[in-house]
């Protein structure tokens, strides 16, 4: 039976999210590393990872592994001063190093359920480490899904184009049969539109994000897919202060996306066109 369409998924915090408890985090990386291990920090590091390509890295799982060691070795040794040519790699090295244990968010296992059997390939496409399936079937969520793509194999972090076009690859789809659904306005929402997927940003109205192509949950998703219902217009506003806005605009200097296209194709479940997206500073 042919495919209503390609349903692409973020992961962490549009799925699962880290098992309450966990040992094993980032900042606890973070920390062994002798880093500062304040949540800024952790964002700033996040940010300068976007839009990465670390393909030559990515030939095999060892090869890749090796890497993400040899880079929390080299933090190790930077004495808490860390050299800006080695901030991108981070976060790559965290995920595969320190990745906490899954759990699935709530409304994800019905969601996935409810647009499998409504006829629609679900794929996920994630910045993550190389174990993206098993990390998703820890949190019972991998039987649901037919297509994983994790930026440690693709060579690519989100947004660079290419891990979406590995993504519709991979699934056996164009662009405007696809939509992605996810929780980063930069990643999730900006990054897509750019070569045309539309997409979805799951964000509660408290963000001071709302309006055309958002929900509040995942328990919308279907009804929206499946035209039940229609997504409210967005409109971004964000409140910063003066560091907040110093630290976007640090941000903006060592991320490899610098725009944010305009142009979307239609996905056959009839999306509303949107409105101008405007960047906004985001804590994971």
């Amino acid at each position: 039976m042919r495919s209503r369409g390609l349903v692409i998924f973020d992961a962490f915090n549009t799925l699962v999210t880290s098992r309450r408890g966990s040992k094993r985090t980032f900042l606890a990386g973070l920390a062994q590393a002798g880093l500062n291990t304040s949540r800024t920090m952790l964002r700033e590091l996040q940010a300068a990872s976007e839009g990465l390509d670390h393909s030559g890295r990515s030939g095999s799982r060892p090869a890749y592994c090796d890497w993400a060691a040899e880079t929390l070795a080299a933090l190790a040794q930077t004495g808490g001063d860390l050299p800006v040519s080695l901030a991108p790699h981070v976060v790559p090295a965290l995920e595969q190093w320190h990745q906490a244990a899954m759990v699935a968010l709530p409304g994800a296992a019905d969601c996935l359920t409810e647009l499998r059997r409504a006829g629609f390939t679900i794929a996920v496409c994630s910045n993550w480490g190389w174990d993206l399936a098993s990390d998703i079937a820890t949190a019972g969520l991998a039987a649901s899904i037919d297509v994983f793509v994790t930026s440690a194999q693709a060579g690519y972090r989100k947004p660079h184009p290419r891990i979406y076009h590995d993504t519709l690859e991979r699934a056996g789809f164009s662009a405007h049969d696809a939509v992605f659904i996810g929780d980063s306005l930069r990643t999730d929402v900006l990054g897509p539109q750019r070569i045309g997927i539309p997409s979805v940003l799951v964000a509660a109205p408290a963000t001071g994000q709302t309006g055309r192509e958002q929900v509040a949950s995942l328990a919308e998703v279907p009804g929206l897919l499946l035209g039940r219902r229609e997504a409210a217009p967005v409109v971004v506003v964000e409140r910063q202060g003066r560091a907040a806005q110093h630290r976007l605009q640090r941000r903006r200097q060592i991320m490899a996306d610098k725009g944010a296209a305009q142009h979307r194709m239609a996905f056959d479940h009839q999306l509303p066109r949107g409105a101008e997206y405007v960047d906004v500073e985001r804590a994971d």
